[in-house]
């Protein structure tokens, strides 16, 4: 018989309790979906690099040559349920109305995860009201921002709950068709994402609890499900981590850390009892406890042991990357955690709140915690990135100040502790504990969104075009993109996620790699040929000059747009001028090289300009010159223009190289500097001598 728990009714629930669950469950549902698809319509570009590109990237090759390809060659890339549902929209070959279908997707996804954890509360014996409430703080949750992103998370947060959800059916009652799905959800959730890859081992660890230890039980009631797990389990260890997990094979590499392992398992646990509201967190470990210890039902004892196996395996899996380079807290790991405080929490109240003392103590525990250890050492630099909690603390640290911040978190916290301490002794405070977990949880969640439409618009205006697809519009087919060295890989994921005409990318020189796909090396030959694979480039190019400036001869720039320029070709497309280490602003850097390549005759042959100045307020600079035949100390001061004048005559490529021994630091990304100067004319003989004023 279901019970719900005694939470005292305001007039406005006496009101709406003629209305029928199913549909309140509904309007759950359809409020969640149209709040955060608004939401997502500020989220204006993606910004998760590289795994936004990669997802879309392969949707995009599933829509238009059914296979998985990332720039033309084969991705193996296992998680590819979220690619698959995607795929569709990309077929409007509209990268923007991909793009939103995706968030709205994403969003309907999120939202529906109401449902399987009011199936859940249900199953567990409670009332109408209390599974509703489960329904609205997992839609409340601040996790839910991942919706506006181009990533899996969204369409795993429900199948992973629903696979909870049969989980304790089936564990309550071992049919085989609730063994099949959660088996079923178990493998669709994992190749969405493929950290859930545990779930059949927390499942069968379950059994045995369930089951109180009794090997020969867990086979006569679970045995289809043994059977299910040991042969892909036989099978994955014969082919081996590296070859089933593809792009994810690093993980075989990542190193095993104890003490390290240990700080992040406390600093998870801290954040995440933060993130899931502090006033529930005491009443559902204590809930947990009763629930292994002393279990009511298989339904209890079902869910405790799938919550607890899912905690000590996500925590693991956390920890285990913080500590591989990674130093910011995982909330994108632990999220599906979140929605089952409540349930757990719902067992310790329908107990009767047993161990008052305990909970007490233990809100009493983070109480203190809240006190002396801010916040605010976990929102500074790229700690919060992955943790829309911590973006809603750093949003209101922006707003009000680190101080002011800080304080208004820590006296937050504190009161949902006294919240969580008084539920130990007043039934009537349970009622307040949820209702400020859901107050807070939509607090943060506004926070989080509000900063990511801040620095999502700025990421739009800074690294693309007001036409972010330009190169598509440009009309010119596939094209190539050269990424050069020092450009961030952000930029090349902007350019290469809204233009599908980008087919093939390029690393110049030193240039690193964007991502773990395919990212030929382009050299350039002593004729200024771009040549890669043994094969000379030809085709539209689009290059990179962030903080470097390329001049090509056999080409004409058509359109640039955010540091970068698109090359129409007019035969074969040669590199005339290379200067690497001049910004957008007009600043050289500290060092750098100038480089021209010759003309058919294999000889530079003319006048080399570089002029060059310092604006008022600066300090006197001396910029050394190196080159063939060249030496020379130019003094540059304040207010002054100086026009280094040299005479060429070379046979092969030319390069001069600048540098200063005492740069100056550019405000305010501390850019090391030198002298202003503009871009180099030469009048002469160079491989850029056909128009002569193509490269003034």
């Amino acid at each position: 018989m279901a019970v719900d728990v005694p939470f005292p009714r305001p007039v406005a629930l006496a009101r709406a309790a003629a209305v029928p669950a199913r549909f309140l469950l509904a309007g759950i549902v359809a409020a969640s979906f149209a709040v955060r698809f608004v939401a997502a319509l500020g989220h204006t570009t993606p910004l998760y690099f590289p795994d936004e590109y990669i997802y879309s990237a392969i949707s995009r090759s599933l829509a238009e040559h059914g296979r998985p390809l990332i720039r033309g060659n084969s991705a193996h890339f296992p998680a590819m349920i979220e690619p698959l549902l995607a795929a569709p929209f990309w077929l409007t070959h509209n990268a923007e109305l991909a793009y939103r279908l995706t968030q709205a997707e994403n969003a309907l996804a999120m939202s529906l995860a109401a449902i399987p954890v009011y199936l859940l509360m249900r199953r567990l014996g409670s009332g109408p009201w209390a599974a509703l409430a489960a329904a609205a703080l997992t839609v409340a949750s601040p996790d839910l921002f991942f919706s506006s992103f181009m990533l899996a998370d969204a369409i795993a947060y429900p199948l992973v709950l629903s696979a909870v959800y049969l989980g304790v059916c089936a564990l309550s009652q071992p049919s085989r068709g609730a063994q099949l799905g959660f088996a079923a959800l178990a493998v669709i959730a994992t190749f969405t994402r493929i950290q859930y890859v545990f779930l059949p081992l927390v499942f069968v660890t379950a059994a045995l609890v369930v089951e109180r230890g009794s090997v020969r039980s867990v086979w006569r009631r679970f045995r289809l499900s043994v059977l299910l797990y040991t042969a892909p389990l036989a099978f994955a260890a014969a082919l081996g981590p590296r070859r089933l997990l593809g792009y994810y094979s690093g993980v075989a590499d990542l190193h095993v850390r104890p003490g390290a392992i240990v700080h992040w398992l406390g600093t998870d646990s801290m954040l995440l009892a933060y993130a899931a509201g502090f006033a529930l967190v005491p009443g559902a470990v204590a809930g947990l406890v009763y629930a292994l210890w002393r279990p009511r039902s298989r339904e209890e004892s079902g869910l405790a042991a799938l919550s607890v196996g899912m905690l000590l395996g996500l925590f693991a899996e956390a920890a285990l990357y913080a500590t591989n380079g990674s130093d910011r807290f995982q909330e994108r790991y632990l999220m599906i955690l979140l929605p089952l405080v409540f349930p757990a929490f719902w067992l310790w109240l329908r107990r009767g709140r047993p161990a008052p003392r305990m909970v007490a103590l233990v809100a009493l525990a983070l109480l203190v915690l809240s006190m002396r250890v801010p916040l605010s050492a976990y929102t500074v630099g790229d700690a919060k990135q992955d943790s829309p909690f911590l973006l809603g603390i750093f949003r209101l640290e922006k707003a009000v100040g680190i101080g002011d911040g800080s304080l208004a978190v820590a006296l937050v916290a504190a009161a949902l502790a006294c919240v969580a301490a008084g539920a130990a002794f007043r039934a009537r405070l349970a009622y307040v504990a949820v209702a400020a977990t859901l107050v807070a949880s939509c607090a943060v969640s506004v926070g989080a969104v509000s900063f990511d439409h801040r620095v999502s618009r700025g990421v739009r205006s800074t690294l693309l075009p007001a036409d972010a697809r330009w190169i598509d519009h440009a009309g010119l087919g596939p094209a190539t993109l050269i990424q050069t060295p020092a450009t961030p890989h952000a930029r090349a994921h902007e350019q290469l996620f809204w233009n599908r005409s980008l087919e093939r990318l390029l690393l110049l020189d030193q240039a690193s790699p964007i991502d773990a796909f395919a990212s030929p090396r382009v050299r350039i030959a002593p004729d200024g040929r771009l040549v890669s694979g043994g094969k000379t480039v030809r085709g539209p190019l689009v290059i990179s000059n962030f903080a470097v400036r390329a001049r090509l001869a056999g080409a004409v720039a058509v359109a640039r747009g955010a540091d970068y320029e698109l090359w129409r070709p007019l035969g074969t497309p040669r590199m005339a001028m290379f200067v690497g280490g001049l910004y957008h602003d007009g600043w050289l850097a500290n060092g750098g090289h100038i480089t021209l390549w010759p003309a058919r005759d294999g000889r530079v042959e003319g006048t080399f300009r570089l002029p060059l100045s310092l604006p008022a307020g600066t300090q006197r600079t001396v910029l050394q010159l190196r080159g063939p035949g060249v030496n020379r100390r130019v003094v540059v001061k304040p207010e002054q223009r100086v026009v280094v004048e040299l005479q060429v005559s070379h046979k092969g490529p030319w390069t001069l190289a600048f540098h200063t021994n005492r740069p100056g630091y550019l405000q305010p990304d501390d850019r090391p500097i030198s002298v202003q100067a503009q871009l180099p004319t030469f009048s002469g003989s160079f491989c850029g001598t056909a128009p002569p004023g193509a490269l003034a």
